[in-house]
């Protein structure tokens, strides 16, 4: 009993880790809103920070450095870096709403690789999917093809990054963690380095550099240690299904701190993204009860 019981502890623990993610992650919206920096230097600084916040807990004996890891980084850089473009050339319910069918994905890759895959659980991904496709109608009015495929692109990585994650955090997840940012940092820097908006570094004010930090430090460096670690507990399928909830959290900042409200499309979409979360958590928890029944008879 005590085996299944510490079971379900680790769901539970696991499905709060992936909510405390999306929370994170959603306070990107109002903070980037709020400086005036190239979008790219932006990603980069804020790999930057992350990744030498993170660096007392890199543990380079304990990570198996090889092909994988090196794979881990580079989907670390590709999904952000997709993010960031897709946020340029199409609309932002678009291009965070693509990123999210990343449990598509995910559910593909299992049955491709004939995984165990749950039936139940596609009841709450059509609820999710259903809610992304309904959000990213709206507010669509600088939509290019580009940016949507573009989006569309981000979303794959995102599951492929998420199953990379997973099989590679065991050892050293904070680790892990440190370095795909310091990766992604070089990069994006040496872009920026590239087409000259490093400089802009230097008009940066105390106010700025504030919320770098903070972007730095808790909405992407927090962020991914929770996505992380949520990942040593629970399914990539389950993790990247209550992710969404970003898309919840991330306008809710918007309306209260700078006041600016999604239409009504948007609201719906929400709320039936919100109601997909709900419904995996109540199908893995009775999943996972019946699974501890099961053993203890």
């Amino acid at each position: 009993m005590k085996k299944e019981h510490s079971h379900l502890s680790r769901q539970a623990s696991g499905t709060l880790l992936a909510f405390a993610a999306a929370l994170l992650w959603s306070t990107n919206a109002p903070l980037i809103k709020s400086i005036s920096l190239d979008s790219t230097l932006v990603a980069g600084l804020r790999a930057l920070i992350a990744g030498i916040v993170l660096l007392p807990f890199l543990k380079p004996k304990q990570i198996k450095w090889g092909s994988p890891v090196l794979l881990m980084m580079v989907l670390f850089t590709l999904q952000s870096f997709f993010i960031v473009l897709a946020l340029k050339t199409t609309s932002a319910p678009i291009a965070v709403g693509m990123q999210y069918t990343a449990p598509v994905w995910l559910y593909i890759i299992a049955r491709f690789k004939k995984e165990p895959v749950s039936r139940a659980h596609l009841v709450p991904l059509g609820v999710l999917m259903a809610g992304v496709v309904v959000s990213m109608c709206s507010r669509s009015g600088d939509v290019t093809t580009l940016g949507n495929v573009v989006a569309l692109i981000s979303g794959i990585w995102f599951a492929l990054l998420t199953r990379a994650m997973q099989h590679t955090g065991n050892s050293n997840p904070l680790g892990m963690v440190c370095i795909n940012n310091l990766f992604m940092a070089v990069i994006m820097l040496g872009y920026c380095a590239l087409n000259g908006t490093l400089s802009q570094i230097a008009t940066m004010d105390t106010a700025a550099w504030g919320i770098m930090l903070v972007l730095g430090i808790f909405q992407f460096g927090g962020g991914y240690v929770c996505y992380n670690l949520c990942l040593q507990k629970i399914s990539a399928s389950h993790a990247a299904t209550i992710t969404p909830l970003e898309m919840v959290f991330g306008p809710l900042w918007v309306a209260l701190f700078l006041h600016q409200y999604p239409d009504l499309i948007g609201f719906i979409g929400f709320l039936i993204i919100a109601c997909g979360v709900v419904l995996e958590v109540i199908y893995t928890r009775r999943r996972e009860k019946g699974g501890a029944m099961g053993r203890a008879l």
